[in-house]
């Protein structure tokens, strides 16, 4: 095995926009095993959603430090979040759903951001990623290895 091609297939599971949309198929088409690398897309993108939700909690606390950033914030956005705050399990299925599409823009990145955007405790948020990505890994993989055992 060529160990460069497992970094290669982390790194661009870790990147956003491309994530495990791009990653499983470059993993197969490298001649990489199914499963390992359907193992460590999912691992290296929910483990990149999970910084990211985290980072972007971090700095939304240090932005919040200053006192206009505090006011547009407490003014517009928790007015908003208060609508929401009722819905939340149906929120944790709509992130799941938005992270899981296997489309560019809508992957663990953007759906971390929106979490952490919303709210969405740390518990459900994690959860509602891991299974995302799950559900995107799981349906990429299958699309990539049919369209590869056709073109045999």
């Amino acid at each position: 095995m060529n160990l460069n091609k497992w970094i290669y297939l982390a790194l661009i599971s870790m990147s956003p926009v491309v994530e495990c949309r791009g990653s499983i198929p470059y993993g197969l088409l490298a001649g990489l095993p199914v499963v390992g690398v359907f193992i460590v897309a999912f691992f290296s993108n929910t483990l990149m959603g999970i910084v990211v939700y985290e980072g972007v909690k971090l700095l939304k606390s240090w932005l919040l430090k200053y006192p206009k950033l505090r006011n547009y914030y407490e003014n517009y956005v928790r007015n908003a979040l208060k609508r929401f705050k009722q819905y939340e399990m149906g929120l944790a299925v709509s992130l799941t759903i938005f992270v899981a599409i296997p489309l560019p823009g809508t992957g663990g990145f953007t759906g971390a951001v929106v979490a952490e955007a919303l709210e969405v405790k740390r518990p459900l948020a994690w959860a509602s990623l891991a299974a995302g990505v799950l559900i995107a890994c799981t349906v990429v993989t299958l699309i990539t290895w049919s369209a590869m055992q056709i073109a045999r």
